[in-house]
């Protein structure tokens, strides 16, 4: 079974990723939900500390909507929301009788990184909220307070560029191409993610000689980038992936060892 669903496949470099941004754009909430949105994070508050984890309600964007436009550009319309918010959407009973589209959706990227000498770098999930221990690319939300460009405007590269430099201390320098591969929505635990490749112009060697900011990634795990390997890692360890983790490296797989392979291994991981 599938915890994801992929919205869009494609290749977007920055120019081709037009994002638009109205605070006003937020989750739709009753006086009733503004009391389960807090009892859902008092709840998680003491759920963290039990495991000895860290929780702060940060400002996120919200994925409103997305289209592919006819010149091959990928829109995002972003609105306003937060971790808390996000929280209570992973509640059964906050959620219920609610569309997808009600929900916070906080926007999240994530990516696949391959060195220069042929190796992917994933990470294993350490003191975070979901998916504790499973298999992961490198990625977070995208934080409204820090990922803005010059204008003001969301700045999802550079989101992402900061996420890889937090949990891996690679530095811009060290990237010598990026691009969004496509667009993914976790099904199990709500939200949109945008899926990166960043290639580097350094070896897997001088990857592990980074100093990372934060502690969310155990350690680095490094899978050749090749095609029967990466299809016998999905394999081998579906279920232990994390469920925006999984179709990045399928979309990978698909970018890099084409049409055939993508389509033969998402069947089979049906």
């Amino acid at each position: 079974m599938r915890e994801f669903e992929i919205l869009v496949r494609g290749c977007f470099d920055a120019g081709r990723l037009v994002v638009s941004y109205d605070e006003s754009l937020r989750m739709p909430r009753t006086r009733s939900d503004e009391e389960c949105i807090e009892a859902c994070w008092h709840h998680k508050l003491q759920e963290m500390q039990r495991r000895g984890a860290t929780l702060y309600d940060g400002a996120l964007y919200r994925l409103v909507d997305w289209e592919v436009q006819l010149d091959g550009r990928l829109s995002l319309a972003l609105g306003a929301t937060s971790y808390k918010e996000y929280v209570a959407s992973r509640d059964v009973r906050f959620a219920r009788g609610r569309g997808r589209r009600e929900l916070s959706n906080p926007l999240a990227v994530c990516s696949v990184i391959e060195t220069a000498d042929g190796q992917l770098v994933l990470d294993q999930r350490h003191g975070v909220d979901v998916y504790e221990g499973r298999y992961h690319v490198i990625g977070g939300f995208c934080e409204s307070e820090r990922d803005r460009d010059s204008a003001g405007l969301p700045d999802l590269f550079g989101a992402m560029l900061r996420e890889i430099r937090e949990e891996t201390g690679l530095q811009d320098e060290d990237i010598a191409r990026q691009l969004c591969l496509g667009l993914v929505y976790d099904l199990a635990t709500p939200h949109p993610e945008l899926c990166f490749l960043t290639c580097l112009r350094i070896p897997l060697e001088e990857v592990r000689q980074r100093k990372p900011v934060d502690h969310e990634v155990e350690r680095l795990l490094p899978l050749p980038a090749r095609a029967e390997s990466l299809r016998s890692f999905l394999f081998t360890y579906h279920g232990q992936i994390s469920a925006t983790g999984e179709p990045a490296l399928l979309l990978y797989g698909g970018w890099r060892f084409g049409e055939a392979w993508y389509a033969e291994t998402l069947w089979r991981l049906t």
